[in-house]
């Protein structure tokens, strides 16, 4: 049974994608079977993987549709999950995807399409990475339902503190009407500058308000992140002994820890 993590934020660039991709290469360089579902409609995750979105002829729209149709997508699933060459697989989203929360508002079951979906593969991975949108739409609601952990990615500046506390509040609004079993695994602060005192201070304000147990490794700011989707690769690949790679892996290794990890590996 896989381990279902969903990297959410309602804040745009907080570094979801970014940290969705670069822990699923820390898991599966760990041993671990990993699978990174795109739901967001910018497709970056796809993009970041060196696969062109509007290329696919079938991606998440598709199957979501026909889960929401009542169609069998087992075999659509499988061959839709993307093997290309990294040490994790990929199922890949388009900007179509945005439509589906019109198309299926009405469906009884419109919040669990994703669970739905994601549990005809359930045994075929340790863990299930989903990266969400920057949004509260439907999508990102079905990310929260299907995951079993939640992990939020924030800059560290006070801003970003605002969009945390509004995520703990849909956390909690989730648990009570959708899914019980929703927990907060750990805040990630992306894009870090250690050496400042403002960075440092959002470091002891998420440990106080959330208590130290919450606070994941943070990723120090590296230019070569944002270079990596660019050529298609993760940061382990682009460049390894980089800070944001080393960053990565103990965020990943952390990971594996504190979520109580049970599926063997390195």
């Amino acid at each position: 049974m896989a381990t279902t993590i969903v990297i959410a934020n309602r804040k745009g660039g907080s570094g979801k994608t970014t940290t969705s991709v670069n822990m699923a290469a820390g898991l599966a360089k760990r041993g671990r079977r990993v699978l990174v579902v795109d739901v967001d409609s910018q497709a970056q995750a796809t993009t970041s993987c060196g696969i062109i979105p509007a290329q696919q002829t079938i991606s998440v729209y598709e199957l979501l549709q026909g889960v929401a149709a009542g169609q069998s997508m087992s075999t659509g699933l499988r061959k839709t999950i993307i093997k290309n060459g990294h040490p994790f697989d990929l199922l890949p989203s388009r900007a179509d995807l945005s439509a589906l929360e019109i198309e299926v508002s009405h469906h009884d079951n419109a919040q669990f399409l994703l669970r739905d979906l994601l549990l005809i593969v359930d045994n075929d991975y340790d863990y299930i990475l989903i990266d969400s949108a920057p949004s509260l739409g439907l999508i990102t609601v079905n990310s929260l339902v299907a995951a079993q952990q939640l992990i939020i990615p924030v800059e560290a500046n006070f801003l970003s503190m605002d969009g945390l506390a509004q995520m703990i509040q849909i956390l909690y609004r989730i648990n009570l009407e959708l899914n019980p079993d929703l927990r907060l695994l750990g805040i990630v602060p992306v894009k870090c500058d250690l050496r400042t005192n403002l960075a440092r201070s959002v470091l002891d304000e998420i440990k106080k308000n959330f208590g130290a147990d919450k606070l994941l490794p943070p990723v120090r700011n590296d230019i070569k992140l944002a270079e990596a989707p660019s050529f298609g690769q993760t940061i382990s690949e682009y460049a390894p002994a980089c800070r944001g790679a080393k960053d990565y892996d103990a965020l990943s290794a952390a990971v594996l820890r504190k979520g109580g990890d049970n599926h063997g590996g390195k």
